[in-house]
């Protein structure tokens, strides 16, 4: 601390009133001289000291207090310092330093711990550092890191050193898969294409290195990539939805970090055009909800026929007056039949016009992945109706012969409140569904123990019943009244929603799947929590694949409360996990895991490295090295002085101070300056008289 006496003036009106005054005074003073008045000197003098005393000159004792030089200390604390010794080397440069600077009154050291999951931000944390303290303190900024910063500026000038301490070792070795370019949809049936590259420092590019293609259906492709060069990976689009597949690349013994060594390819399967034949018998109310439902989704094509006449039915009739054809049986059952997602029949009649061997091929169509959809009238079970055909023997449910007509209320019984199809529409447990009343019914019995009835009508008799036939889907409606709804009689009810969602299940839309397993990974990241909404029989266990050693690991399920299965599988590999659940039945459920934390700007390079920093800390006049190397020698410079070597940094003085003012001496204090005026006036006041 320093003292000193500092001479101030502390003007006791304003600067512009003293010009005013000292003008006025020069007046009288020039006045004076000219009419050769006695006293003029005095008159002067005594102005002048008023003037003067108006100034209020005076002297103030100050002391200068040094203040502490700052340094900021950064820790880089993401995930890549979890690294074999990264941490320990951290810890370790930070207690040298509060070892060197602890005891020192002159440094105010301050140390921040930066964390970083998804990537590492070391400079927007300097940003907010700094804007909390004086600059001109700012003795110097250090930084721990590995080197694998994501947000560094472009230029940064801090008027203070930068210096930065690497941790890690220089040998570290670190394959990775890294994406260029992804592909967010793609169409059903083709593949999408995606740009990698395998990164291998030690490998020349173009070098071979194998890789692993993990696919959704559990098959494995091997093959080799170009290191070091972009290449293209292509995996099949099989359905709607979100398509995955896992590439991995074998981990070199002594590698730095192997999560980077898989990359999940991740894509949206979309339909070019679900294409729907709708085949009605005579026209009715019902087939108008039908065609006017497919015809305002903009991602169906509907083909849709009347069949009023056989095809052996001919009349002279002219054509400009007969606007009905013969039904192209041949070409839509042999030849485009498998172009089509759906096929409804709607209260449809044989009535000589459809072969049994065509109704045989909407079976062999069906069983292969197709779907169908009948919407059973009296016509269903007449002589010539779909009951007693191939068709018929399809379908979940069998007809007894028959007809109920009464008046009831459609409901979503238990089943159909857990799938996804009518879930939507059912409404709170607690409130009764208002809708309109329907009026006819066909008495069935349920033919298919998996089948699954998700609306009942009279006396709790199935109304809606879906099932899946072997690769395709199958579900029919035991009365045609749906009509009702639409125009609105008795309140009517759901029917836009309810027939598109029947719609789209029966194409297999992924979004209305049923008995869908939920996967999450534990907190502990060394399990996978399973929730299976199970319609039917009871789960027994799953199975999850292990994608690196292809050894299964089980775990059984266990009932919750909330009526939904759980089930553990101890599971520590993380990227794409194929999961496969059964239940009592011996049926089978797929699931599919994906760790997508690979994709992140953190773990996607992990290797330690000082070219990421190198050209900011030259910008800034400071140090860059490896903690394995040792710490630098950390002295103190001045500003003016070179800020690092070799081996040593430094640490600016800054001589920052605070003023610290003490008394207050006034030279010309006002009563003195009051008795001096009035004596001066009395004297010149003498000499005129004279």
């Amino acid at each position: 601390m320093s003292n000193w006496q500092d001479f101030q003036i502390n003007p006791l009106i304003s600067t512009d009133w003293l010009g005013l005054l000292a003008v006025i005074a020069i007046g009288f003073l020039v006045l004076g001289i000219a009419m050769r008045l006695r006293g003029g000197v005095w008159r002067a003098v005594m102005m002048a000291l008023m003037l003067i005393g108006l100034l209020a000159p005076q002297f103030t004792d100050q002391s200068h207090e040094k203040l502490s030089d700052i340094l900021l200390v950064l820790a880089d604390r993401s995930e890549s310092q979890n690294m074999g010794n990264r941490q320990a080397q951290t810890d370790q440069a930070i207690a040298e330093l509060h070892r060197e600077y602890d005891d020192d009154p002159d440094i105010d050291l301050r140390i921040e711990n930066i964390p970083g999951t998804t990537q590492t931000d070391m400079f927007s944390a300097l940003d907010r550092l700094l804007g909390g303290i004086p600059r001109e303190r700012l003795a110097g900024v250090i930084m721990i890191t590995d080197g694998q910063v994501h947000d560094v500026p472009a230029s940064l000038k801090l008027n203070a050193p930068l210096h930065v301490l690497i941790t890690g070792t220089q040998d570290e070795r670190d394959r990775r898969l890294q994406m260029h370019q992804n592909v967010d949809y793609g169409i059903v049936g083709k593949d999408a294409e995606f740009i990698v590259e395998a990164i291998d420092p030690d490998l020349t590019p173009g070098s071979p290195l194998g890789v692993t293609l993990l696919q959704e259906d559990g098959t494995v492709r091997r093959f080799d990539v170009p290191a070091n060069q972009k290449t293209s990976v292509t995996i099949p689009i099989t359905h709607a939805g979100p398509v995955l597949a896992e590439l991995r690349m074998p981990a070199l013994p002594d590698e730095a970090d192997t999560s980077n060594n898989r990359l999940i390819l991740e894509t949206t399967g979309v339909r070019d055009r679900l294409r729907v034949l709708l085949l009605s018998g005579e026209p009715h109310p019902g087939e108008r909800a039908w065609r006017n439902l497919l015809r305002a989704d903009p991602g169906v094509d509907l083909v849709h026929f009347t069949i009023l006449r056989p095809p052996e039915k001919g009349d002279d009739t002219p054509i400009n007056e007969l606007a009905l054809i013969p039904f192209p049986i041949r070409d839509l059952f042999e030849v485009r039949l498998k172009q089509f997602d759906l096929v409804i029949f709607d209260r449809y009649q044989r009535r000589g016009v459809l072969p049994v061997q065509y109704l045989e091929k909407v079976v062999e169509y069906v069983q292969g992945g197709g779907a169908a959809l009948v919407v059973a009238g009296p016509e269903y079970i007449a002589e010539d109706g779909l009951a007693d055909t191939v068709l018929g023997q399809m379908m979940p449910l069998a007809a007894t012969g028959r007809i109920l007509e009464q008046g009831f209320v459609p409901q979503v019984n238990e089943t159909g409140r857990m799938h996804p199809v009518t879930s939507a529409i059912a409404g709170p447990r607690q409130n009764t569904q208002k809708w309109g009343k329907w009026y006819r019914q066909l008495e069935t019995r349920q033919t298919n123990n998996q089948a699954m009835t998700v609306m009942t009508g009279i006396d709790d008799l199935p109304l809606l019943t879906l099932s899946r036939v072997r690769e395709g889907r199958a579900a029919i409606l035991t009365s045609d009244q749906m009509w009702l709804w639409q125009r609105g009689h008795d309140g009517g009810g759901p029917v836009a929603e309810l027939l598109r969602r029947l719609s789209h299940w029966l194409m297999k839309e992924p979004a209305l799947e049923e008995n869908t397993i939920e996967t999450t990974r534990s907190a502990d990241g060394k399990s996978l929590d399973l929730t299976w909404h199970k319609i039917g029989a009871a789960p027994q266990n799953a199975t999850a694949l292990d994608p690196v050693t292809a050894r299964s690991i089980e775990a059984p399920f266990v009932r919750q409360s909330d009526q939904t299965w759980h089930a553990n599988i101890p599971i520590e590999q993380h990227g794409l996990i194929r999961i496969t659940a059964r239940d009592s039945q011996g049926k089978s459920q797929t699931a599919l895991h994906v760790d997508r934390d690979v994709l992140t700007r953190e773990r996607r390079n992990t290797t330690s490295t000082t070219e990421i920093l190198a050209k900011t800390v030259a910008d800034n006049n400071g140090f860059i090295g490896r903690l394995e190397k040792g710490e630098p020698d950390w002295r103190r410079v001045d500003r003016a002085d070179q800020w690092h070597g070799t081996n040593w940094a430094g640490i600016v003085r800054t001589d920052s101070y605070r003023t610290l003012i003490g008394t207050t001496t006034s030279l010309l204090p006002l009563p003195a300056l009051a008795v001096i005026g009035v004596l001066l006036c009395l004297f010149g006041w003498r000499r005129e008289t004279r």
